[in-house]
C-alpha cells in the first residue's frame, strides 16, 4: 500500500509520511505459526478456528458495505468507545479518549492530518529560525471563543504561562518543562511573546533545539484566557474553546455529548463545513454490546471493533469495517522494584515464555504486529530489535539461573473491559507454562490511573497491562522509560532507570536533523530492549466499524474525526 491509497469516499487511512512505506504492509497481517525452539508445543489460550482472520484490501477495508442507501435516524453521530473519557480538562487529560473529545472543542495552532503531516489549525502558517530555536506562528484572523473573546497572541501567551505553572500541576506542562530530578527542572521554551505588537503573530523561543516541539504544539489546546486563569473552573460542566463543537453534557463513565458551535470560525478553507449537528461519545465497555448498538443504529461508529465479529458486520450489509496500522503499543509494565522482577533474567524469561504470534491471532485475529522494539514501526526513529522468540526451555533455564525454578506469584492489573481482561488472561495462561502464577485484577480505568500515579515508595503496581500511542520517539520513550518520568511525574511504572538511556534520549531531542535525532533514538532502543522493563506484546491495527450512511470519517493522531464528515439523514 502506498501513501496515495486513501480510504475513499468514506475514510482516510492513518499513516506516517516517511514512515508509512515501511509500515504499510502491516495491514491485513496473516497470523503466523509458532517460531523459535522445538519445545513450544501448543500455546495456552490458542485461537479458535471459528474466528475469521482479519484481512484488509488495498484501501484498508475489511468489510465494505453493500447497502449504501440507508438513512441516519437523526443528524447525530454516536461514537461508541470501549474505554472511559476520564478528564475534560484541555490541559490535563491523559487518556486517548479524553484527548479525542478535547480535539472537537478546542483548537491547537497546528494538528496532524491522517497522514501525519502537520496542518494548519488556528494558525495559517509558521516559520522556524535557522538555529531551530524560534518558531513564529501567524494566527488566523477572526477566531473567537464561545463567549466572543478573540483567540490571539495574547491568549496564547496567557495559555502558555498557565500551562507551565507548577502549582497547576497540569499534564501538558511536561511538554514544555523537562524534569531532571525531584529538585531540578529545565525549560524547553524560555519565552513566548507577541511579535512586533501584532495581535496575530506569536513566537516561541527555545534555549536550544527541541525535536518534538511541533508534536507538542498539536496537543497544546488553546483555552479562553478568561477561563484558563480560573483554578476552580469545571471543564466537565462547561467548555471554553473555539472549536467546531461545544460541550453539552459530560457524565463520567457513561457519555459525553457535544453540539455544533454555530459561531465556529470555520477552520481552514479546504476542510469543508461542519454539517453534523451533534456528536455523542458513549462508553460501552462490553464488546458484544458495542457491536449490537452498531447493528441497531444506536451507534454510528464503534471503536475498537471486536475482532471476532467480522462475520456479523459482513452479514449486516450496511456497515463498513476498516483496519489501519497504528502507533499503539501494547505491553505489560514490569515493576523492576518487585523482588522477582528486579532480576533482568526473570524479565527476559517472561518474554521468552510469551508467544507473540499466538497473542496476535487470539487477541486481534491477525490484525496486529508482534512488538520488535519499544516503539511501533510507524513511529519515526523506530529501530527493529532481535525478538525474544517463543522458547519455553530458554525461559525455564533463565528462571532456574535466577533462583526461581519453581516460579513465583505476581499480580497484574488492567482495565475491566472485555478486550483488556481477555489480554490479561492470555498473559496469565502463557506465564503459567513456566510456573509463574499471575493473579488477574481488572479495575475501572480511573482506579488504574490512581494506582499508576502512586510514587515509587508507595506504589502497589507489580504488572500493568496497558497501551500507549504517540507520534514521536522522544515522547514515547521519555514518557514511559526515562528516569525523570517515574510516577507521579510520568508513566514509567516499570521504575526502570538507566543513565545512558536518559543521555541518549536527551541528545536525540536536541538534534538539529532527523538523521541525528534518529541515531540517538536507535541507541535508546538498543539499550532498553534487552533490559525488558516490559513484557513486549504487539502493535495492533486500528479497527473501526461505522454505518454506511456516514461518509468522510477519518482516523487521525487525535482519534476519530467526524468534524467534516456527513450523515445521510
Amino acid at each position: 500500500m502506498d501513501l496515495e491509497n486513501k480510504l475513499n469516499p468514506a475514510v482516510s487511512r492513518r499513516g506516517f509520511v516517511g514512515a508509512a512505506a515501511a509500515g504499510a504492509a502491516a495491514l491485513g497481517l496473516a497470523a503466523c505459526g509458532n517460531t523459535g525452539s522445538d519445545t513450544k508445543g501448543s500455546a495456552a489460550g490458542s485461537s479458535s478456528s471459528s474466528v475469521e482472520e482479519i484481512v484488509a484490501d488495498k484501501d484498508g477495508f475489511v468489510v465494505k458495505a453493500e447497502k449504501t442507501d440507508g438513512k441516519a435516524p437523526k443528524n447525530e453521530c454516536i461514537i461508541a468507545l470501549e474505554g472511559e473519557i476520564q478528564n475534560m480538562h484541555p490541559m490535563n487529560w491523559s487518556d486517548g479518549n479524553s484527548g479525542n473529545v478535547v480535539y472537537y472543542i478546542y483548537d491547537s495552532l497546528y494538528a496532524f492530518d491522517e497522514d501525519y503531516n502537520f496542518v494548519p489549525k488556528a494558525a495559517d502558517s509558521y516559520e522556524v529560525s535557522d538555529d531551530a530555536c524560534t518558531y513564529t506562528f501567524h494566527i488566523h484572523e477572526g477566531i473567537t471563543f464561545e463567549d466572543g473573546t478573540p483567540l490571539d497572541a495574547d491568549a496564547i501567551v496567557t495559555n502558555y504561562q498557565e500551562c507551565i505553572k507548577k502549582e497547576n500541576g497540569w499534564r501538558r506542562r511536561r511538554m514544555f518543562i523537562r524534569t531532571i530530578d525531584d529538585n531540578t527542572e529545565e525549560t524547553r521554551i524560555d519565552n513566548v511573546y507577541k511579535v512586533d505588537d501584532d495581535p496575530l503573530t506569536v513566537a516561541f523561543h527555545l534555549p536550544k533545539p527541541y525535536a518534538p516541539f511541533m508534536n507538542s504544539i498539536t496537543q497544546f489546546y488553546i483555552v479562553n484566557p478568561k477561563v484558563i486563569t480560573d483554578p476552580d473552573y469545571d471543564y466537565g460542566k462547561k467548555s471554553a474553546g473555539s472549536g467546531p463543537y461545544i460541550l453539552e453534557e459530560y457524565a463520567k463513565g457513561d457519555h459525553c455529548s457535544l453540539v455544533k458551535n454555530d459561531k465556529y470560525w470555520g477552520g481552514q478553507k479546504d476542510e469543508g463545513e461542519v454539517t453534523i449537528d451533534r456528536v455523542d461519545f458513549k462508553i460501552i465497555p462490553e464488546a458484544g454490546s458495542r457491536i449490537a448498538a452498531l447493528q441497531t443504529g444506536e451507534a454510528t461508529v464503534i471503536y475498537p471493533m471486536p475482532t471476532d465479529q467480522v462475520a456479523t458486520v459482513r452479514s449486516a450489509g450496511d456497515i463498513n469495517m476498516v483496519s489501519m496500522p497504528s502507533t499503539t503499543m501494547r505491553y505489560v509494565t514490569l515493576n523492576t522494584n518487585v523482588k522477582e522482577l528486579s532480576d533482568v533474567r526473570v524479565r527476559q524469561a517472561m518474554n521468552y515464555a510469551f508467544n507473540q504470534d499466538e497473542y496476535v491471532k487470539v487477541m486481534y485475529a491477525g490484525a496486529a504486529t508482534p512488538a520488535t522494539s519499544v516503539l511501533p514501526a510507524l513511529v519515526p526513529g523506530y529501530k527493529e530489535q532481535e525478538p525474544f522468540a517463543y522458547d519455553l526451555d530458554k525461559a525455564k533455564s533463565l528462571l532456574k539461573e535466577a533462583g526461581y525454578e519453581d516460579g513465583f506469584e505476581v499480580e497484574i492489573i488492567g482495565d475491566n473491559s472485555t478486550q483488556e481482561t481477555k489480554g490479561m488472561t492470555f498473559v496469565m495462561q502463557q506465564l503459567k507454562e513456566v510456573g509463574i502464577d499471575v493473579k488477574v485484577v481488572p479495575n475501572e480505568a480511573a482506579t488504574n490511573a490512581e494506582i499508576a500515579a502512586e510514587p515509587e515508595d508507595t506504589t502497589k503496581i507489580q504488572m500493568w497491562y496497558v497501551n500507549w500511542s504517540q507520534s514521536d520517539a522522544d515522547g514515547f520513550m521519555r514518557s514511559l522509560l526515562s528516569t525523570a518520568m517515574t510516577p507521579p511525574t510520568g508513566y514509567n511504572t516499570a521504575f526502570w532507570k538507566n543513565e545512558e538511556f536518559d543521555n541518549e534520549l536527551q541528545l536525540g531531542n536536541e538534534g538539529k536533523t532527523e538523521d541525528e535525532q534518529n541515531q540517538h533514538y536507535a541507541k535508546c532502543q538498543d539499550i532498553v530492549w534487552p533490559e525488558c522493563p516490559w513484557l513486549y506484546l504487539a502493535s495492533d491495527n486500528t479497527l473501526m466499524s461505522y454505518k454506511a450512511y456516514l461518509t468522510g470519517i477519518k482516523y487521525v493522531a487525535q482519534g476519530i474525526d467526524v468534524i467534516h464528515a456527513k450523515l445521510n439523514a
